[in-house]
C-alpha cells in the first residue's frame, strides 16, 4: 500500500556512522603508540557493539595519550549525539574544526545538531561541498534536510552521492532506501534495506533494524505477488 513505504522511514534523520578508529588508528612513535592504538580498537570494537559506555572509556584513555586524536575525539561526538547530550556533541564537533576546519565529519555533525533555518543550513552544506566535493558526510547531511522538508527526490539523490562515495556505510545504504521506498522504486529500495542491514551485523549503524527488516520483508513479500 502506499502509506507502507512509512513504517522503515526513520522518524529523523539518521546521523552518519563515522569511522571512529578501526581503519585509520593515528599511530605515534614511541612507547604509547600501542597503547594508544589499543584504546581507540577496544573503543572502537564496542561502539560497534552499541556499548557506549566502554566506547568512551576507552576513548578517554585515548585523548589521555593524545589529547588531538581526531578518531578519539570524533568517536566521542558521535556517542554524545546518539545519547542526546548535545552540548556535549558540540563541543567535540567543534574541538574537530578548531583541529581542522574542514573536518567533513565535524561540519555535518554540528549542522545536525543546530540545523536552524533549514535554507540557511542548505545553503551552508552547498558551500561546504563546492569546497569539499564528495564529502559523502556532507551528502549525507544535505540529504537529511531535504528529507526534512519532504524533498524526496533531492533527498535520494544526496543520499545516493553519500552512499557512492562510502559504500560500506550501513546508515547511508538504509537512508537512500528508504528515499527510493518513498520514491515508490521499490525494486531498489528492497535492495538497499538488505545492503543495509548486512552492512549493520558488522558496522555501526544509527538506523531502526527491526523496522528496516520489517519494511524489506513487505518488500519481498510484494514483489513475490503476496500482500504486505
Amino acid at each position: 500500500p502506499a502509506t507502507a513505504a512509512a513504517s522503515a522511514a526513520p522518524p529523523t534523520p539518521q546521523q552518519p556512522a563515522p569511522d571512529t578508529g578501526a581503519a585509520d588508528i593515528h599511530v605515534q612513535r614511541g612507547a604509547a603508540a600501542p597503547r594508544l592504538n589499543a584504546a581507540l580498537q577496544d573503543g572502537y570494537q564496542a561502539f560497534m557493539a552499541g556499548d557506549y559506555a566502554t566506547a568512551a572509556q576507552q576513548y578517554a584513555n585515548a585523548l589521555r595519550q593524545d589529547p588531538n586524536n581526531r578518531d578519539a575525539l570524533l568517536g566521542n561526538a558521535t556517542i554524545a549525539a546518539r545519547r542526546n547530550d548535545m552540548a556535549a556533541a558540540a563541543s567535540g564537533y567543534q574541538r574537530l574544526l578548531e583541529l581542522n576546519p574542514a573536518d567533513a565529519d565535524a561540519q555535518a555533525g554540528l549542522l545536525a545538531l543546530r540545523p536552524g533555518d533549514l535554507g540557511h543550513s542548505e545553503v551552508r552544506l552547498k558551500e561546504l561541498l563546492r569546497r569539499d566535493p564528495g564529502a559523502a558526510p556532507l551528502e549525507f547531511a544535505l540529504g537529511n534536510l531535504y528529507a526534512q522538508q519532504g524533498r524526496w527526490p533531492d533527498a535520494q539523490q544526496a543520499y545516493f552521492r553519500a552512499y557512492t562515495a562510502m559504500p560500506d556505510n550501513a546508515d547511508y545504504a538504509f537512508n537512500l532506501a528508504v528515499g527510493l521506498d518513498r520514491l515508490s522504486q521499490r525494486k531498489l529500495a528492497l535492495t538497499y534495506y538488505q545492503r543495509a542491514l548486512d552492512l549493520s551485523r558488522t558496522s555501526p549503524a544509527a538506523f531502526d533494524r527491526t523496522a528496516a527488516r520489517r519494511r524489506a520483508d513487505q518488500l519481498a513479500d510484494s514483489a513475490q505477488g503476496k500482500q504486505p
